[in-house]
């Protein structure tokens, strides 16, 4: 038997990054793991600017469109890009 994809979830949503909220838009995918520890990883969309921010600050709050938070770690970015990529904390 195939096991099937997992569907990221998508919306608009808010990074908050020391107190400044920017707005962004989110793909979030979270697994569960062993002994039920739950995992995730994602990418953010907004302006450059915000995501380098994000990117040399490391930590961050994402607030998901239905008012879920989650503290996150920028793994990833490129220079002048509006992309990063973040895991769950």
């Amino acid at each position: 038997m195939r096991k099937s994809s997992a569907i990221p979830r998508t919306g608009q949503g808010a990074l908050t990054i020391a107190r400044h909220s920017q707005e962004i838009a989110f793909s979030l995918l979270v697994s569960n793991g062993v002994a039920g520890r739950r995992s995730g990883k994602g990418s953010l969309t907004g302006e450059p600017e915000a995501m380098r921010q994000a990117f040399r600050a490391g930590d961050a709050r994402l607030t998901l469109d239905d008012g879920t938070e989650h503290l996150i770690a920028i793994v990833a970015h490129t220079e002048g890009d509006g992309t990063a990529y973040f895991e769950l904390r």
